[in-house]
This record gives C-alpha cells, structure tokens and sequence, in this order.
C-alpha cells in the first residue's frame, strides 16, 4: 500500500489515506483500491497549492495525478474521486481567475469536471483521452500534459 499523507496549508498532518498499487481486481480480493480512515470526511488533497498558486490552479481527480501537475509545475488540488466534490470545495477555489480540470476521460471524470465548470463560472476543463493524468504523462511525459492545456487556452 502506498500511503498518501494528507497535509494542512502548513503541512502538518490532517489524515492519511491508503493505495493498493497492485494491477489486480481490487473487489475479488476482499478489498478496495484505496482505504481512508473510518468517520474520516472527504477532503481537498493538496491544500498548499491553494495558498501558493497565483491567479490560476489545476484540479484533478485523484492524489497521484495532482502529484504529478505539481512535478510539472503547476499548482494544484485533488478531489479525491470523481463524486466527492462538495460545496466547501468550491469555496476554497473561488478566488482564482483560471481554474484548470482535468477529469479522468470515463463518465465520473466527466461528470466532475462537469460539476466543477457549473460551480465555478472561471473553470475549464482539459480533454483527456487515453487515460488520466499519470497514464497521459508516463506516455508522453509532460510535454504532452502543457500540449492538452495550450490546446485548451486557444479554444
């Protein structure tokens, strides 16, 4: 299991949540794909970003693909699946100019970035199509992700 810290603005520890990495069919074996602390409420992962981006920042739909935006430079927030986006989060994002999504390109991925572009009239989604942040990334490295957003900033 990878552990995935949930930090604070100043990065002390709220919470931690758990992955299974393995490429397996994660409900024969008696277990999900990820673990969160039980009573434990959904939260943004990645609230740093918020206080450290400037006018714009990226949302994603998962801790792994928001670790990567921030490999490549930008800032960004994670909702950690695609149905936890909560009226709080929009609250917290209210205050950029440009908010980027980057759902994952299935029916859940849309529907968040869907979700997130109704309640914050500045967000924008980016199209993913062969898989989601971390996929599009290892296949194309991160050239491929600021291609996606440049093809985004034209449209």
């Amino acid at each position: 299991m990878l552990s995935i810290p949930y930090l604070d603005r100043n990065g002390q520890p709220l919470t931690i949540r758990f992955r299974c990495l393995e490429e397996h069919d994660h409900r024969a074996l008696g277990h999900g794909k990820y673990y969160t602390v039980k009573d434990d409420p959904p939260r943004m992962y990645g609230v740093d970003s918020i206080h450290a981006a400037g006018e714009e920042i990226h949302v994603t739909e998962g801790e792994l693909d928001r670790i990567i935006l921030r490999k490549v430079g930008f800032h960004a927030v994670a909702i950690p699946g695609a149905a936890l986006w909560l009226g709080r989060h929009r609250r917290m994002l209210a205050g950029f100019s440009k908010i980027w999504v980057w759902g994952d390109p299935d029916d859940s991925g849309a529907e968040l970035t869907n979700r997130i572009c109704r309640a914050l009239r500045r967000a924008k989604g980016i199209r993913l199509r062969g898989g989601d942040v971390t996929e599009t990334y290892m296949r194309g490295g991160a050239e491929t992700l600021y291609s996606l957003m440049s093809k985004e900033m034209v449209s």
